[in-house]
C-alpha cells in the first residue's frame, strides 16, 4: 500500500474519530426518572397532559387519569373496546374514540359519562376540536363532525377507505387522510370539499399542518408537502420505507420516522434531507419535539433524544417493550408501552 494511500486513510480515520468524540463530549440533557403505572394492556395512545392531570388510552379499553407529576390514579374510564387515540379537552368534558365505535364524552374532572355518540366504523384516530366541532374518522371510511355540547352528529364526509388518523384544522379548512391513499380539505363548517390530492399508497397517519403546509407521511416511501389552501404539491422526498406515523413541523424542519427505522429531518420548505439517525425497529409513533431535542419512540424498546438540529443522540431509555407517541409537558416526558406501562421522566433540574 503506498504511503499516500496510508496517510489519506489515516486522516480518514482521524476524521471519523475525532467527530465521534466530539458528538460523545456534548453534555447530555438532564433527563432523570419519574415513575410508571402498570395497566392491563397494551398502550398506544398518546397522552394528553391538562391541568395538572395525564390523560391516556389503552387495549384495555379504559381511559385512565393520572395525577401528573405522581402518576397516582384519579379515575378511569371503561367502555367495550381499546382506545389507541388520543383525547382531547374542551372546558370541562375529556372526548374520545374507542374501537367500539362511540365517540364518548366525561366530566375531565371526574370521569363521568356526559354523552356518547355511536358512529359506523372503529375509531382509532383521536379526535379534533374546532369552533363548537369535534371532527373524527372512523374505519367507515367517514370524517364525522359532531356537535361538543350535545353529541350529535352535524354531517360527516366519505372517502375510499379507512381513516386511521387525526384530522387537522387550519384556517377554515378541515384536513384528513385515508386508505384510499388521499389526503382531503373541507370546508370545516359544512364539509364541502375544497381539494383532495392522491398519494400511490394508503395514508395511515394523519396530515401535519403548519405554516400555509400540509405534510403527509405515505406508506409509498414519500413525504409530501402541500400548499394548504389549494392542495398543490410543493415537494416530495422518497424515503427508505413506507411512512405510518405523522411527521412533526418544529424549528423550520420536518421530522419523521420510518418503518425501516429511519429519523429523518428534511428543511419544511425545499423537503431536502439535512440528517438521519437510525434505530433497530420500525417507529410507528409520531415523534415530539421540545427544547431543541426531538423525542422518538421505537418499536426497538426504546425511547430516544436527538439533538434537533444535528440529529446526535443525547439519550435513550429502554422500555420494556414498544415505545409508543411521547408527549412533552410541564418539565415531563410521557411515553405509553406495549410492556403496559405509562412512564414519565423529568426535563432539566
Amino acid at each position: 500500500m503506498s504511503l499516500i494511500l496510508i496517510a489519506l486513510l489515516a486522516l480518514a480515520g482521524w476524521g471519523l474519530w475525532s467527530h465521534s468524540i466530539a458528538q460523545r463530549s456534548s453534555a447530555p440533557p438532564k433527563i432523570t426518572w419519574g415513575w410508571e403505572y402498570r395497566t392491563e394492556d397494551y398502550i398506544r395512545s398518546k397522552p394528553l397532559v391538562a391541568g395538572g392531570t395525564v390523560y391516556f388510552g389503552c387495549d384495555d379499553n379504559r381511559l385512565y387519569a393520572l395525577d401528573a407529576a405522581s402518576g397516582q390514579l384519579r379515575w378511569r374510564f371503561e367502555t367495550r373496546d381499546n382506545i389507541s387515540g388520543t383525547p382531547v379537552l374542551v372546558d370541562s368534558l375529556l372526548i374520545f374514540g374507542s374501537w367500539d365505535g362511540t365517540l364518548y364524552a366525561v366530566d375531565a374532572k371526574r370521569g363521568v359519562l356526559v354523552w356518547r355518540t355511536p358512529l359506523d366504523g372503529w375509531l382509532t384516530a383521536g379526535p379534533i376540536f374546532s369552533q363548537g366541532i369535534i371532527y373524527i374518522g372512523a374505519h367507515d371510511g367517514y370524517l364525522y363532525a359532531v356537535e361538543v355540547a350535545t353529541g350529535t352528529v352535524l354531517y360527516r364526509f366519505p372517502s375510499g377507505g379507512a381513516i386511521a388518523g387525526p384530522a387537522q384544522v387550519a384556517d377554515g379548512l378541515l384536513y384528513f387522510t385515508s386508505a384510499d391513499g388521499f389526503a382531503y380539505a373541507l370546508e370545516a363548517d359544512s364539509g364541502a370539499l375544497r381539494w383532495r390530492f392522491p398519494t400511490r399508497g394508503p395514508l395511515v397517519a394523519g396530515p401535519t399542518v403548519g405554516k400555509g403546509s400540509v405534510y403527509l407521511a405515505s406508506t409509498d416511501r414519500h413525504l409530501y408537502a402541500l400548499d394548504a389552501a389549494t392542495g398543490r404539491r410543493l415537494w416530495a422526498q422518497e424515503l427508505d420505507a413506507p411512512l405510518e406515523a405523522a411527521p412533526v413541523l418544529a424549528e423550520g424542519r420536518v421530522f419523521a420516522g420510518t418503518l425501516a427505522g429511519t429519523v429523518v429531518a428534511l428543511d419544511a420548505a425545499r423537503g431536502t434531507i439535512e440528517w438521519s439517525f437510525s434505530t433497530k425497529g420500525p417507529i410507528c409513533a409520531t415523534p415530539a419535539a421540545a427544547e431543541g431535542l426531538l423525542f422518538v419512540g421505537s418499536t426497538d424498546d426504546h425511547i430516544y433524544a436527538l439533538d434537533t438540529a444535528t440529529g446526535h443522540l443525547r439519550w435513550s431509555y429502554r422500555l420494556g417493550s414498544d415505545a409508543g407517541p411521547p408527549t412533552v409537558a410541564d418539565n415531563f416526558l410521557y411515553v405509553g408501552s406495549t410492556d403496559r406501562r405509562l412512564y414519565a421522566f423529568r426535563l432539566g433540574g
